[in-house]
C-alpha cells in the first residue's frame, strides 16, 4: 500500500484555510489528492511492467484502480498485489535443453536477476497441463525450485525501486500541480476570488 506524499509551503495552506469554508478546502484538497493519485498509478504501473520485462495487461489483476480519498481521510492508496509470472513470459526469454535459460526480469531496479542466465534450467509439465521453468537444488532428481518473474508487489514495495520511485515522484509533482488549481476552483465556486499562493517541494 502506498500513499500519495508531498511537501507544501504549509504557511500557505493556513491562508488558504482561512478563507475557504472547512468544506470547500477539503473538497478541493480530495480532488487534487484522488487525480494525482490516478496519474501517478498510471506511470507506475508502466514502470512495473518495465521492470518486470512484461506489457501492462499481463500485471492488470495485481494492479488494481486507486482506492480515492474518503470524507474521513484525505489518503488515497492503492495496493499492489503478488501475482506468479512464469519467467517464459518475459520478454526476450528463452530455454533449450543446450543453453538452458536465458532471461531477465528487475530489469529497471537492477539486482542479480536483471540477467538470468540458468545452465541447468529446464521445463516442467504439470498434470493439469501447465509449464515452468525449474532447476534442481542438488545432484538428485528432486527437489526442484520453480523460476518466477519478478512480483508487481516487489516492483513497487522495496525501498529504491524503480518503479516505487516513479510513483512517488510522479505523486508529488502532480499534487503540486493540481492542488493550487483546485484551491482556486474552490475559492470561484464560493464567489472570492483568490491570490493562489505558490507550493514549494
Amino acid at each position: 500500500m502506498s500513499l500519495v506524499n508531498v511537501t507544501l509551503d504549509t504557511s500557505k495552506l493556513r491562508e488558504w484555510a482561512q478563507e475557504l469554508s472547512e468544506r470547500g478546502f477539503r473538497n478541493a484538497l480530495r480532488r487534487a489528492i484522488d487525480q494525482s493519485a490516478r496519474a501517478a498509478r498510471k506511470v507506475a504501473v508502466d514502470a512495473i511492467a518495465k521492470d518486470i520485462g512484461v506489457s501492462k495487461g499481463k500485471i492488470r489483476a495485481a494492479t488494481p484502480k486507486v482506492v480515492t480519498t474518503k470524507a474521513g481521510s484525505l489518503s488515497a492508496t492503492w495496493t499492489v498485489l503478488k501475482m506468479r509470472i512464469g519467467i517464459l513470459d518475459t520478454a526476450g526469454a528463452s530455454i533449450s535443453r543446450q543453453g538452458g535459460l536465458t532471461a531477465a526480469t528487475h530489469r529497471l531496479s537492477g539486482g542479480g536477476s536483471s540477467r538470468l542466465d540458468v545452465s541447468k534450467a529446464f521445463l516442467v509439465t504439470t498434470a493439469s497441463g501447465g509449464k515452468f521453468v525449474a532447476y534442481r537444488k542438488g545432484k538428485e532428481r528432486l527437489p526442484i525450485k520453480g523460476i518466477y518473474a519478478e512480483h508487481p508487489a516487489t516492483a513497487m514495495g522495496q525501498d529504491g525501486a524503480a518503479a516505487r520511485m516513479a510513483w512517488l515522484k510522479e505523486a508529488d509533482k502532480q499534487l503540486a500541480t493540481r492542488l493550487p488549481v483546485e484551491i482556486e476552483k474552490a475559492f470561484h465556486s464560493e464567489g472570492l476570488s483568490p491570490n493562489t499562493p505558490d507550493t514549494g517541494d
